[in-house]
């Protein structure tokens, strides 16, 4: 592959990326209207509200449900039959499920909503497939760099994602603008981005290992997981890592709502920046200097600080002091998350990378909805019991990299240089 084509391979994968956590992102904006608002045009409009609410949170965690189990399967299959076959599946599935999700807001039925959104996060498979291509088209010095672009996508994802939404179902600009026309803009750009995956995306899974169907069967690779126990491991931190960011992350704009009483519109400022420092730190930085660190050394010298920065939100009493603590976090995520995600690739060989970025994602996936579905009771309790527990469970997983995954052989995966 040359370099020309690699290039357009590595901006056309970031791009899936993108455009997949941009019609995540702008759920986010449209469900609340859909689901809370008065009249007949909401869902579930005969139920009480506080019953609207559990059915809102059903709705939101049936699509990383539906993830839990598509990434892992895509991902593997991804090994076998090649990246770009899979690709296609999958961008196709992403724009049934846009198109059946717009028919759902139009006959505002809950039934298909929630099967479209299911299948539609089943589909989202085509992520973990994109950052198994970034591995391939990628060296030991490249591999980071890489991996943080699909970072900076997904923090890019949650600035205009939510963006789009807002100005999408605003019928005052435009009499088309429906609370449908966001999920039609979205099949459509999918459609665009399948066209040019047929036409110009090139596989960039090298067939040299030739394997056997005994060698590429599910006992073959549940022997491979079976007996590397390191890989097993990394899994755990990466759960334990997941589990305190996303119980911030989901539970982080109703605490501030709580405590200093923002509205919509500052909690949108606070998430926007959030995403905008975060793409950025990305390009401007990791890019920059991931090659030239270990990714041990990533996960090592940034995870405690994210995990303290979040408790210490706990205890911020000002706006400027929110948006302190949340630049540090912000900028702490930047090294982290690729670190720890380079770091469980390399323990993989090439031949597992879309099964390694597959389970990557299932975890991350059954992870998010176990968090969905406790962290409203334990804010209940105290509102500032999800900041702290957050917090918490990062510095564990901190702890957990350095004695599953350093003093474990010695490291010797992790910490060549990537």
């Amino acid at each position: 592959m040359n370099n020309n084509t690699s290039v357009f391979t590595k901006y056309f994968l970031v791009s899936i990326i993108l455009l997949d956590f941009m019609g995540l992102a702008t759920v986010v904006v449209l469900f609340p209207s859909l689901f809370l608002k008065h009249g007949n045009s909401a869902f579930l409009s005969w139920l009480p509200y506080n019953s609207r609410l559990i059915w809102l949170g059903l709705c939101l965690a049936v699509y990383p449900l539906g993830q839990f189990i598509g990434s892992s399967v895509f991902g593997k299959l991804s090994d076998k039959y090649g990246r770009k076959k899979m690709l296609s599946i999958t961008i196709l599935g992403t724009i049934i499920g846009f198109v059946l999700s717009a028919i759902s807001v139009n006959l505002i039925s809950y039934t298909l909503l929630f099967v479209s959104r299911m299948f539609t996060g089943f589909c989202a498979g085509n992520v973990a497939i994109a950052q198994a291509s970034l591995i391939d088209i990628s060296n030991d010095e490249t591999k980071a760099r890489n991996l943080s672009l699909a970072q900076m996508a997904m923090g890019l994802a949650y600035v205009v994602g939510p963006t789009v939404g807002a100005i999408l179902v605003n019928s005052n600009l435009c009499i088309w603008f429906v609370p449908s026309t966001s999920f039609w803009a979205f099949a459509l750009l999918m459609s665009l981005a399948f066209i040019v995956l047929c036409l110009f995306y090139r596989d960039t899974l090298i067939k040299q290992q030739n394997l056997s169907d005994g060698n590429i069967s599910n006992n073959g690779q549940n022997k491979f997981f079976m007996n590397n126990s390191m890989l097993r491991n990394s899994f755990i931190v990466w759960a334990v890592f997941v589990a305190g960011w996303w119980l911030f992350e989901s539970f982080m704009p109703s605490f501030l709502f709580q405590k200093f009483h923002l509205n919509t519109s500052s909690l949108g400022y606070i998430l926007s920046f959030n995403g905008a420092v975060y793409a950025l730190f990305q390009y401007l930085v990791v890019q920059r200097v991931a090659g030239k660190m270990k990714p041990s050394s990533m996960v090592l010298y940034s995870t405690v600080f994210a995990g303290l920065s979040v408790i210490t939100l706990a205890f911020v009493t000002s706006i400027f002091q929110i948006y302190v603590v949340m630049t540090i976090f912000v900028l702490t995520m930047g090294f982290c998350i690729p670190g720890i995600i380079t770091s469980i690739s390399n323990l993989a060989s090439k031949e597992e990378q879309g099964e390694v970025m597959g389970i990557i994602g299932s975890v991350q996936a059954i992870t998010t909805v176990l968090v969905m579905l406790t962290g409203g009771i334990l804010q209940s309790v105290n509102i500032n019991i999800t900041i702290i527990t957050g917090g918490i469970l990062m510095i564990i997983s901190w702890l957990l990299f350095t004695i599953f995954l350093l003093k474990n052989n010695r490291g010797e995966l992790l910490t060549k240089r990537i």
